[in-house]
């Protein structure tokens, strides 16, 4: 009976798959990929979706916290999506703007180093990919990570600023002018933190290949 009552009272193994935050990275791919379908033909569609799918990052992190969901799964879900997005992004604006196609292929590139080498470093460390430290950390990226309004209102202005490059193809207005310009800023800090956290993420593996060589070395 005892045996019997505690293997009863065992919790099941969840279903990670189910969990809502990875719910909510399901939807979001589904509205990018739904996006950028029709991008080339019907703008507002392309906008109303990407802009959704890129809202609702901001829903999962929020309830992996408050429902106690936050997996591994869950979190590089959400970097894929995110980096998948911005890169889907960038290739059609590389065929809108032929003369900076170059520049949206090293955009994209740096986009997609400087996350996955944090990502790999915090991996290596045992951490969060969104964890930092203030002793070893730029302060910008420190600000940047630490700082939720800071990291949502940077996020929200590059993505914006993607989109508004967009929109201007169709509609080459002076508000879509305007709004683009005034999240250019916003983007240009993004892309510097990407460097800093590319070469700060960089020392960090090196620093831990060293101590590694060291140790076999004694």
């Amino acid at each position: 009976i005892f045996f019997r009552q505690r293997f009863v009272e065992m919790p099941e193994k969840e279903n990670v798959f189910l969990f809502v935050p990875n719910l909510i990275g399901y939807a979001r791919t589904l509205l990018a990929v739904i996006g950028f379908y029709v991008a080339f033909e019907y703008p507002w569609v392309f906008g109303i979706t990407y802009s959704l799918s890129f809202i609702l990052d901001g829903a999962d992190g929020y309830y992996a916290r408050k429902l106690d969901q936050c997996t591994d799964l869950g979190a590089v879900l959400d970097m894929v999506v995110d980096r998948c997005g911005t890169a889907g992004l960038c290739i059609i604006l590389s065929h809108f703007y032929p003369s900076l196609r170059f520049w949206f292929i090293c955009l994209i590139m740096l986009d997609f180093t400087s996350h996955w080498y944090k990502m790999y470093s915090s991996l290596k460390l045992g951490q969060g990919h969104k964890t930092v430290s203030k002793e070893k950390t730029n302060p910008l990226l420190y600000l940047y990570y630490t700082s939720r309004p800071v990291l949502g209102f940077v996020c929200t202005g590059n993505e914006f600023f993607y989109i508004g490059l967009y929109m201007y193809h169709f509609d080459p207005s002076t508000v879509v002018m305007v709004f683009t310009l005034i999240c250019f800023p916003v983007w240009a800090f993004k892309q510097v933190t990407n460097v800093i956290q590319l070469t700060g993420s960089m020392k960090e593996l090196a620093d831990i290949d060293a101590e590694m060589r060291l140790k076999r070395a004694k």
